[in-house]
């Protein structure tokens, strides 16, 4: 399983993700046993080429993405936080992992910190 938490910056996706990860432990079969975590932060300390346009922040998510399914495919789940803030970049990132989002609501807000809502069912 991956799950892919977005929202924007401050919103608590890495709170979420680290709070998941540390009281997995507490549930016998909780899915994020043993769970690989993959931060936006952290990962671009891996990737150190890209800055924040939005062909960058695109490129980040697809190379995220593309990681989160070769270890998902060697039996990790995965979670990860990341903005991920387009709609259709959120559609790219689906087709390639086919993960399932989970979105936390706000924070900062403004042209330094784009994010498309996503529809809410």
């Amino acid at each position: 399983m991956i799950t892919w938490t977005i929202g924007q910056t401050g919103a608590g996706k890495t709170t979420l993700a680290r709070h998941i990860i540390s009281t997995n432990e507490v549930f016998e079969n909780s899915p994020y046993k043993d769970c690989v975590w993959l931060d936006g932060d952290n990962m671009r300390g891996v990737w150190n080429d890209l800055k924040f346009s939005k062909e960058d922040r695109w490129e980040n998510n697809l190379r995220i993405a593309r990681l989160a399914k070769v270890l998902h495919e060697q039996g990790h789940n995965v979670i990860v936080s990341v903005i991920c803030p387009y709609k259709k970049l959120r559609k790219e990132v689906k087709d390639i992992t086919n993960c399932k989002f989970i979105y936390i609501e706000g924070w900062k807000k403004g042209k330094d910190f784009p994010f498309e809502r996503p529809e809410l069912y």
